[in-house]
């Protein structure tokens, strides 16, 4: 009785031993870095699933190759063709026998990088993006640092696709590529090799051991079977085409016009507006002009009416005389004219900047009187000339001269490029301060010339 129970002990023992030793480990697949058909190019059968990859372009951004590469070994017509779920496709990657450390020793995987996202595990990842072409337990070999539980969002991780090279042998009986399959619930190994066109114990002598659902096993096949895709169907031509695309082309037709008339009536408002203020500021001006030349007006109810207009800026701005900006200009000789109306003019030993004005300038004063930037010219004051009714507008001078100088007439020193960014920074600090004044000329300070608006 007791030798009985020792044979069924020593039978039961055997048979869990040699079960154990067939099975693949968790981890992934030993390889010899001797071996010198490290690295190869292989492939893996990969199965279009719902919502995720349905296209070329989301399988190939997984695997980090082109959608091209996947169509041509898959028999796809196009790599812009939509996929049906569990639709077939040979997917190629680069394996490689791997040194892990001295304990597993070297597996042999594709190392596929992947972002993660909200919601993403090794075990989720591995299981459904990769649909179990690789484990949980082997990610966690291939990245010892990261710790599983503490993955931020966007951390790229190492996932190691379950690959094998042939070795010299299988190479000699014709074998180039080992393709890594996921022996599905329902499959049958010579299902697999009829679909694979070799025979089923080709398939037993290349994977050692029993085969389990979800096992990544290897099919040796001297060139990949051309897969049988299901064709693009046909759009449906649906009834009344014609006539619906009259209709859109009729709508398109009366929106495109309605669309020039708005445009048309939106530059007649424009225009009409603009005249509108040309005429308003020109009546202002003839008023002005008259009431200034009125019978009984003399040269001192002139100044006096002007000095009144001008009173509120009188305690920020220098009132100069009239003789002082013509001894300053040599009675606004040409030698000394810059640009325009605007004269260069020394007073008291400081440059200024003199602009004639032919209108009254009471109203730009009262708006210059609230202007205050380190990229605009400072006024310094105004003159009224009651001979002639002419107002003046004094400038500090910036003695680096105009931006039109400098970027055309300058043939001594050109700008650097650092220099014209300069400029065009403060050009925009300017006319961002600016921009919703209106009806009044400026001169805008830059670190090197000056510019006239």
């Amino acid at each position: 009785m007791r030798t009985k129970l020792s044979y069924v002990f020593m039978f039961c023992l055997l048979f869990f031993v040699f079960h154990a030793n067939s099975q693949p480990s968790t981890i992934g697949y030993t390889c010899n870095l001797n071996q010198t058909t490290y690295p190869c190019q292989t492939y893996v059968f990969f199965r279009a699933t719902a919502p995720n990859y349905l296209d070329l372009a989301s399988i190939g951004d997984l695997f980090n190759i082109s959608r091209l590469m996947i169509s041509e070994p898959s028999n796809i017509y196009s790599p812009s063709a939509p996929l049906i779920p569990d639709q077939f496709l040979f997917v190629p990657i680069s394996c490689a026998c791997n040194s892990i450390n001295d304990t597993i020793g070297s597996l042999s995987a594709a190392n596929l990088t992947y972002t993660f996202i909200r919601g993403d595990t090794f075990y989720r990842v591995s299981t459904l993006n990769f649909q179990n072409l690789t484990t949980y337990q082997s990610v966690e070999v291939f990245n010892p640092d990261v710790v599983p539980t503490q993955i931020d969002i966007g951390q790229r991780i190492v996932f190691p696709i379950f690959c094998k090279c042939p070795n010299e042998t299988q190479i000699r009986n014709g074998v180039n590529y080992l393709v890594s399959y996921v022996y599905q619930p329902l499959d049958n190994l010579s299902v697999i090799a009829s679909r694979f066109g070799i025979q089923t114990q080709a398939i037993i002598g290349a994977n050692n051991g029993s085969i389990q659902p979800y096992d990544t096993i290897f099919i040796p096949v001297s060139r990949l079977p051309v897969l049988t895709q299901p064709q693009a169907e046909p759009t449906p031509v649906a009834s009344g085409k014609t006539e619906r695309t009259g209709v859109i082309i009729g709508l398109s037709i009366g929106l495109g016009i309605c669309g020039i008339l708005m445009v048309l009536l939106f530059v007649v408002l424009v225009y009409r507006e603009v005249l509108s203020g040309r005429r308003r500021k020109e009546r202002d001006e003839e008023n002005h002009r008259l009431k200034m030349n009125r019978p009984g007006m003399g040269v001192k109810g002139i100044e006096a009416n002007l000095m009144a207009d001008v009173s509120g800026c009188l305690d920020k701005y220098r009132v100069f005389k009239i003789e002082e900006l013509r001894e300053a200009t040599d009675d606004f000789s040409d030698s000394c004219l810059i640009q325009g109306s605007v004269y260069k003019g020394s007073i008291d030993g400081d440059n200024y900047a003199i602009k004639k004005m032919k209108w009254n300038v009471c109203e730009e004063l009262k708006i210059l009187q609230k202007v205050n930037h380190g990229n605009l010219v400072k006024l310094e004051g105004f003159c009224i000339d009651p001979e002639d009714t002419s107002c003046y507008l004094v400038y500090e001078f910036i003695e680096n001269g105009s931006l039109s100088f400098w970027l055309h007439e300058n043939d001594n020193e050109k700008l650097s490029w650092r220099t014209r960014l300069r400029i065009a920074v403060d050009v925009a600090h300017g006319l961002q301060y600016i921009m919703n004044i209106q009806g009044q000329e400026w001169y805008i300070k830059t670190s090197k010339p000056a510019i006239f608006f």
